[in-house]
């Protein structure tokens, strides 16, 4: 199924050059929780790509309603599309002249979200990744008790974070920072502060 592309002007990203922090970890790292952490310290925005699909689904747009039909048959979104909505967000803020910098949650999952974001957008500043045993993560999100925190959903998150996301991490070892997730919120905090250098 093919899907429409939306006119983003990404030269404004670049031109704007503000950093731009990949935040990775397997299911229940707490990416989220660290990424609001940075947004209160640095007023950094904060996109998670799962819930720009969300809204633009919810926005009734021609997009939306393709996007739907994807989402329902469990097809993978097109990473251009996922690029494109992220761009847009982050060209939007800084249109608004209030941003700091963007903090992406989760993205990219794999190599090739990856490297088409550094061909279509640029490369990012740093990439955190917050990590944590597997059987913590299972703990904690099994805790949570979200609908599709199953034991068997959640291994099944762990294993494409293992084999997918992983690569990712290896090919930007250089901007590379590793805190270690299985520690107190406040502890990791400190850790992603001094190893980002913010």
């Amino acid at each position: 199924m093919e899907v429409e592309r939306k006119k983003v002007n990404v030269g404004a990203i670049r031109e704007a050059n503000l950093p731009i922090i990949w935040v990775l970890g397997g299911p229940g790292s707490g990416k989220g929780s660290q990424c609001l952490s940075l947004v209160a310290k640095h007023g950094f925005t904060h996109l998670s790509s799962g819930d720009l699909l969300r809204k633009e689904v919810l926005s009734g747009s021609n997009l939306g309603r393709q996007l739907y039909r994807l989402m329902e048959l469990g097809e993978l979104v097109p990473t251009t599309v996922v690029l494109d909505l992220l761009a847009e967000a982050m060209v939007n803020e800084i249109y608004t002249g209030k941003a700091k910098g963007f903090l992406l949650d989760n993205f990219p999952v794999n190599l090739e979200e990856a490297e088409a974001f550094e061909s279509y957008v640029t490369s990012p500043t740093k990439v955190i990744y917050l990590s944590t045993e597997q059987d913590v993560m299972i703990g904690r999100l099994l805790e949570r008790g979200n609908f599709d925190d199953t034991k068997e959903a959640i291994e099944k998150r762990c294993a494409i974070f293992q084999n997918q996301t992983r690569p990712v991490l290896a090919k930007y070892e250089g901007k590379l920072v590793k805190v270690s997730a299985d520690q107190p919120k406040e502890k990791v905090a400190q850790d992603i502060a001094a190893g980002a250098a913010l």
